[in-house]
């Protein structure tokens, strides 16, 4: 199983080697491309969060490599991840896309999210997996994706009010489907309390 092990910044210029224990705990996002802040670039528009004033998007990388897992664009009405790596892909929403986990980023309470949905599809018969990102990636679940849009529920474990980020997705672990070229959509993701009424994370800011 691979292990993203090199953090680029957003300039590209630093590298940060990370190391750490667990088959599947990738500690740290790495390439970073794009916000869905405040309907700007790269998945901003508000098809993509039902109340959530967005976060900035990390696209991992290929370890050894600045070759990134996967190619996000923004749609009508979703974000679009192509699929560039045959074995494994990630990304992460957080605050800054510039500051790493363990360099004190601004953080989420994320402590009052019970749940996460979503809609996803894929270009064809396909699974992801989802995941929680307190400081490092947690809590995977695997994901059935079709070819039509879908509602999906991600049940988050344990979250904190210090979270890195609000989510993370990705695929080749849990033994979830990964082609060359298969393109998922996302849209309208929403961050569910105990009772089920739609709530947005607040920055620690």
């Amino acid at each position: 199983m691979k292990k993203i092990v090199k953090l680029l910044t957003a300039l590209g210029l630093v590298s940060l080697m990370v190391s750490f224990a667990g088959c599947g705990l990738k500690t740290e996002a790495e390439l970073l491309n794009g916000t869905t802040r405040g309907g700007e670039e790269n998945g901003g528009s508000s098809s993509l969060w039902s109340k959530f004033d967005g976060a900035d998007m990390q696209v991992w990388v290929i370890e050894g490599t600045t070759t990134t897992t996967a190619d996000v664009a923004q749609q009508a009405d979703c974000i679009e991840i192509t699929i560039k790596d045959g074995g494994w892909w990630g990304m992460c929403f957080c605050n800054d896309k510039a500051v790493a986990a363990n360099q004190n980023p601004v953080t989420f309470d994320m402590s009052q999210v019970k749940t996460i949905t979503f809609e996803a599809k894929a270009s064809q018969t396909a699974s992801m997996w989802v995941g929680q990102m307190p400081s490092g990636l947690d809590n995977q679940q695997k994901i059935d994706l079709s070819t039509d849009f879908a509602e999906k529920t991600f049940t988050l474990r344990n979250p904190t009010n210090h979270d890195y980020g609000v989510l993370a997705i990705g695929g080749g672990d849990l033994e979830t489907t990964v082609t060359t070229g298969v393109k998922i959509s996302i849209k309208n993701i929403k961050f569910l309390n105990e009772a089920g009424a739609e709530i947005a994370p607040s920055r620690n800011e």
